[in-house]
């Protein structure tokens, strides 16, 4: 009876009457909370976009391969010298699929989830999956030709030597490009502080590297800086909006486009603006916004330090200096405007004690 009861609390029943369960006896029940989770999890699932849930399904694919297997990582993540010098090139791939730990490829994955489906909505399943594939191959030669430069110009050689791999490089130029397509003119870093929505993803790119130092700062760099120059022209490497319409209806491609997942393009074609001057235009374009967010740290550090002063503050009313100072000699201090003539009563010493206070007013009174 014992056995019988804890077999029934997992859902099994039907026992024989030697109290051994046969394959015909056994009856399996799920309660309705898996159930609830089981559909709940399909449902996402199921709403993810076609090219999404693929380079999701790849990198959790390659993750599982990790723990089948324990390859040693070093030889599949991104190393500047390993690549140039030693023409290892399958780092350029291998680089953005492997991942760290499952922390790392889960939050990598709930990130692409979450950017992924809102552009893809927007772009279509191919423009997608084109620009996630370049993502991949672009951002690893961003992130190789910095390191080389810095070498070479500067001598700077630790970026050569660096090993850096997961899929956050894509991540961040998918962010570049919802940051900026967004009808949302500003948003929360972390719930801290609202920001432009345009500066999203450098704010992200500083606030992330103070929480975790040990991320690799140039990788997400080398994403922002594609997805940059992608959303200012840079996307001319892509084929027209006209023939990815138009492969959308060709016969030989019905087992992807007839997918439940399968978003097509719009009408009007992709929302990237790609008429604004080509790769110069691009590259100007993106000098222009680091530049900008450059400037607005360097403000930023400015007031944190030196605060803002007089000049800054010709917004705030003031209100009556005078009285605040005991003197009513002095005249009202209009905005903008600082009235230092008056001097210091050595007397006043803070504000008046209640009972000053209460006392002077019944003197007024004539109560006193």
């Amino acid at each position: 009876p014992a056995a019988s009861s804890l077999l029934a609390s997992f859902g099994v029943a039907n026992l024989s009457s030697d109290g051994i369960t046969t394959p015909e006896s056994v009856d399996v029940h799920l309660s309705p909370t898996h159930l609830g989770t089981m559909s709940r999890a399909s449902e996402t699932l199921a709403s993810i976009p076609l090219a999404t849930l693929s380079i999701m399904a790849l990198c959790c694919f390659v993750y599982l391969y990790q723990l089948a297997f324990d390859p040693t990582l070093h030889n599949f993540t991104m190393c500047p010298r390993l690549v140039l010098y030693m023409n290892e090139y399958y780092r350029i791939i291998t680089s953005s699929l492997f991942h760290g730990s499952l922390m790392h490829i889960g939050m990598n994955m709930m990130s692409t989830m979450a950017i992924g489906t809102s552009l893809e909505k927007r772009f279509g399943t191919f423009t997608m999956a084109l620009t996630v594939l370049w993502g991949i191959l672009l951002t690893s030669v961003i992130y190789m030709t910095t390191s080389w430069l810095l070498y070479v110009g500067f001598g700077y050689e630790k970026m050569m030597y660096q090993h850096s791999l997961g899929f956050s490089g894509v991540i961040f130029q998918l962010s570049v490009l919802d940051a900026n397509l967004t009808p949302n003119r500003s948003r929360s870093v972390f719930g801290m502080i609202q920001v432009s929505s345009k500066m999203y993803p450098w704010c992200l790119l500083v606030v992330l590297q103070f929480i975790m130092p040990q991320i690799s700062f140039l990788g997400h760099l080398s994403g922002i800086l594609l997805g940059t120059l992608q959303l200012h022209g840079a996307d001319k490497i892509f084929p027209s909006d006209a023939y990815l319409q138009d492969l959308e209806t060709w016969s030989a491609l019905e087992a992807i486009t007839t997918k439940p997942g399968f978003v097509k393009m719009p009408e009007t074609g992709s929302p990237l603006n790609r008429d604004s001057g080509g790769m110069l235009s691009a590259i100007l374009s993106g000098f222009g916004i680091v530049l900008q967010f450059g400037n607005h740290i360097c403000e930023t550090i400015k007031y944190c330090i030196f605060g803002r002063g007089l000049e800054s503050n010709e917004n705030i009313q003031l209100g009556d200096v005078g009285a605040a100072w005991g003197s009513s000699d002095v005249a009202d201090v209009g905005v903008g405007t600082a009235d230092t003539s008056f001097e210091d009563d050595d007397e006043w010493a803070g504000l008046p004690s209640i009972n000053d206070a209460r006392n002077s007013e019944r003197e007024r009174s004539g109560l006193l």
